[in-house]
This record gives C-alpha cells, structure tokens and sequence, in this order.
C-alpha cells in the first residue's frame, strides 16, 4: 500500500495537485461509460422456504408489477410489519487513513430485528440480474398499490425467463426481489440500482432509447418513495441524483421536448427537481466532457483517463449551470497503459468524501487489483490498496467496469470463465481483505449499501 505521490507495481501514476483543468485536458473528451450486457447463466439459489408465506391482501395481488411470478402456496402466515423502533444513533463506520487498518470493525453478524428486511450495520447487495431457477425460493416485497406503503413480503419462485431488481444479505444469503418485471423482445427493457449517501433508487429504461424513470425505495422497509422521469431520452447509466436534483445526459438520438418546445440534442446536460417530473432545464454546454458524480449533496464532475490522455481526476460542478471547476480536487495519471483491461478506471465513485477508482492488471497467473482512494479535503491523503484476485478454482475472463462504495467496502464485479457471471468481489479497507461472493443469480450490475443505525 502506497501513500501521495507513489509508485505502484508494474506502473507508475503520478499524484496531481492543484492543476487546472484546460490544461490537463485540453480539448473535450468524449466520456464512454461500459454498460455490460450478459447472457442468463442456468444458475440456482439454495434457499429453503419457511412453512408458511405472509398474506397478501386481495386488492393488492396486481401491484407485483410481473407476470413471471408463480403464486405461492395457498398456506399464509402472518403480515411481517416493520419494526419502527427508533434506535440509539451510532458513530459513522470511517474510512481508514492513509492506507492504515487500525479503524474499529462493525461486528460480521450483528443481530437483526426479525423484520428488517435491511438490518442496520449490515452489508447488502442491490443487484440487477438475468434470469432465475423456478425451484429457488426468495421473498417479495407487497407494496400498497396507491400509496407505496410495504405491507409484507411472501415467498414466490422466481422463473427462469424473468428479471429482477434484488436485495442480497452475503452474512445470511437472504435474498428479497424489490421489483421483478418482464422484458420482451418487441420492447427490450431493463431496471438498474444505484445506491449514494444511504439512499436506494432503481431507473428504468428502455433498451432502444426513450424516457427514463427513477424510483427511490425505503431503506428501511423498501416501500417505494417518490418517483422522477424525463421526457427526453437520457443515458443510463451517467446520471446523478445530487441535492434533491436528478442530473443527466440526454441519450443519442435528438428528440423533440413538448414541454419546452425545442428539441434535445444528443449529449446535452440536464437537470430536473427529484419532486417534479415534468420540470427539466438543460445546462450550457461544457468545455469537456466529464462524468456526472454524485457525493451526496455535492454534484462532482470526474475527467476519466484514455491511452491518448491518461489524467484522471473529480473537480466540483456547480449545480445550476452545471460548469466544471477550473481545478480538480484530486488527479493522477496512469502510465503503462497497454497493462491494464480495458475496463480500468472507467468509473469513479465518491462515498463519504473518498473518491476510488480500480484498475485490473493482467499477471502470471490472474489479474492484479488497484484501488485508488483518494481523500477530496485533502489531496494528499491518497492510498493505493493492491491485491491478486482470490481463487475460486475459475478463470477470470473480465470485469464490469461500473464500481461501487459504501462504509470503507469497495465492490468489483469480475466475470468467469464458462460465462459465470453470479460472483463478486468485496473488498474491506479496514482490513484490506479480499472476498468474492456467489449469490447464485446472473448478475448485470450491482451496487452496495451499507446503513448504520
């Protein structure tokens, strides 16, 4: 582990401070953001139903949002009611300094309250996947069809044909479907997660272009909040949700706004209210091109790395006009380029004022990782966590280059060979481990979520 300006194996990358923007990027740059498209593998979850399912008021069985959904055996239980007992408030989990490991560990298995399908210092998973087994069980959430209100789950099967937006507890392997939907040739489709600041929301999209929705959901509960959506076709992923706005791109097609009367071109920065729908205002245009980053309430702009211009670095983006700072915050520059998979440093993400980057070196006998975490108060604060991928007895074949970072956890999604595409890759910078994890579902993307309390 290297600390500021460093020296890493098989390639070195320069800290940058300081430097303004119009000279380290020059002119503008195109942002290719890698949206992984994966085949359903014929993969199984081993989880074993309890004898009896919770009931599911009459008026509410349409609001399950699926026709892939078998229904459950005509035996009920009782309603699992949230648990809404306030707890006493505990001290935010940190993020280690400077590469050291000496920061206090919440315990591996707290105690849950049986009603929480999101347990407090808890790890989970928020996954999109393809596919399922009819013979594997997991739970469902019933939402009230006006309200959103959650007024239980039950179990159900999930069939092979379906997809599926799941919460997964790698401590149990519980797992619960937020929203399961179909996606038919005629009119391809897909939901997406995206976790920030300990708040949960899903998109929604068309694959052929269109307008795109977003959902946020309950940590507590997963009731379903308010819900957002863009008239103009937008870029998923590439949006932020910053200080009650959403931020997007619009996607590739020009398309005509019946709202403000002219049309959208391609690229075009966007901002609209999360609490009105219909209102969205397009930003001048920048002098570069950048990622859209959302540190919570702070809108973040990220310059991503290419062979020809390898600076990368996150600047603050002023949230009305949606213009660049004249500074980065934090930079470095990647050397060797041709070292590294194509899908290094692709994506940054900025949790509790750190901002990692990952990188995947290909060695002798499996791939290098490289986490850059870099502090945003305070540039010199830079730490590099590199490790070798832990065998699973499979090749890795690639990664996902969507990354994801919550309580010091950072998550890689690699890819197998036999298009194995069920695993990922935790890693702890507390304690600077590495885990893959198998859920047993045929990931698209995941994200991580961790909610102190």
């Amino acid at each position: 582990m290297l600390n500021g300006n460093f020296f890493a194996k098989g390639i070195t990358a320069h800290h940058l401070k300081n430097w303004s923007l119009a000279l380290l990027v020059g002119g503008g740059l195109l942002l290719a953001v890698s949206c992984t498209i994966v085949e359903p593998a014929d993969t199984g979850l081993n989880t074993t139903p309890p004898p009896t399912d919770t009931p599911v008021p009459a008026d509410q069985l349409n609001d399950l949002e699926s026709s892939d959904i078998i229904a459950p055996e005509p035996e009920y239980g009782t309603l699992e009611i949230p648990d809404e007992t306030l707890e006493a408030p505990v001290t935010r989990r940190p993020v280690p300094e400077r590469g050291t490991s000496t920061v206090q560990r919440i315990p591996d298995t707290p105690d849950p309250e049986p009603s929480e399908l999101l347990p407090k210092n808890t790890l989970a998973l928020v996954m999109a996947v393809s596919g399922g087994s009819s013979s594997n069980t997991l739970k469902t959430v019933i939402n009230d069809s006006t309200t959103g209100v959650m007024l239980g789950t039950k179990f159900i099967q999930l069939e092979s044909s379906s997809k599926a937006v799941v919460l997964y507890l790698p401590d149990t392997g519980e797992s619960t479907v937020i929203v399961s939907y179909s996606s038919p040739s005629w009119a391809p489709n897909f939901k997406r997660p995206y976790t920030v600041n300990d708040h949960l929301y899903i998109s929604g999209k068309f694959t052929g272009g269109g307008a795109m929705t977003i959902t946020e959901y309950s940590t507590g509960d997963l009731s379903r909040g308010a819900e957002w959506g863009t008239q103009a076709d937008a870029l998923d992923p590439g949006y932020a949700v910053a200080g009650g706005r959403v931020y997007f791109h619009t996607g590739g097609t020009k398309q005509w706004s019946m709202s403000r009367g002219f049309y959208n071109a391609p690229g075009d920065y966007m901002r609209s209210p999360f609490s009105d729908r219909w209102s969205s205002i397009e930003m001048a245009a920048p002098d570069i091109r950048f990622s859209l980053v959302s540190g919570g309430d702070t809108l973040y702009g990220a310059k991503l790395p290419s062979e020809s211009d390898p600076i990368t670095g996150v600047f603050t983006v002023d949230p009305d006009t949606g213009q660049p700072a004249d500074r980065y915050l934090t930079a470095f520059e990647i050397e060797d380029w041709d070292d590294y998979h194509f899908s290094s440093w692709r994506n940054v993400v900025i949790e509790d004022g750190i901002a990692y980057w990952a990188g995947f070196r290909n060695g002798p006998s499996t791939y290098t990782v490289e986490i850059f975490a870099a502090d945003l108060a305070d540039p010199d604060n830079f730490t590099v966590y590199e490790f070798d991928m832990p065998s699973i007895g499979k090749a890795v074949t690639g990664f996902n280059s969507t990354i994801d970072a919550d309580g010091g956890y950072v998550l890689i999604k690699p890819f197998y060979e036999g298009g194995d595409r069920t695993k990922v890759l935790i890693y702890d910078t507390s304690r600077e481990t590495a885990k893959i994890i198998d859920t047993g579902f045929d990931i698209t993307d995941a994200q991580l979520i961790y909610i102190e309390g």
